[in-house]
């Protein structure tokens, strides 16, 4: 019986040391989710901006959300829970919408935190 759960953190600014793997972008949030994992749970962040922004080929800035897009298209990377960190009102709101559309499709299990 597994006895240790598998954390990922993607978050730019709080400290995370509860995390096995700390990523403070999305390109390293997403690396780490396609070449570390598979993750138990997942914490993430909105805003992951605060020391490099960074956006992607549309020039579209690449946030929490972005990884939940990710997940969404690439469910074989989905870790078993997600845990929101973010206290930017609006970026909750969009990704609580995008975990419960996942919910609806069955791709995995996520947990709502405040």
């Amino acid at each position: 019986m597994k006895s240790y759960s598998k954390i990922i953190a993607i978050d730019d600014e709080r400290p995370c040391l509860f995390a096995d793997i700390l990523c403070r972008t999305a390109s390293a949030g997403l690396k780490a989710l396609q070449t570390m994992g598979p993750f138990d749970s997942l914490f993430l962040d909105h805003d992951l901006g605060a020391y490099r922004p960074e956006t992607d080929d549309r020039g579209n800035e690449l946030s929490g959300y972005s990884i939940l897009c990710f997940l969404e298209e690439h469910p074989e990377f989905m870790p078993t829970e997600i845990h929101l960190l973010t206290s930017n009102g609006g970026g909750r709101t969009n990704m609580v919408l995008a975990l419960d559309k996942m919910m609806d499709r069955k791709l995995g299990h996520w947990e709502r935190r405040k």
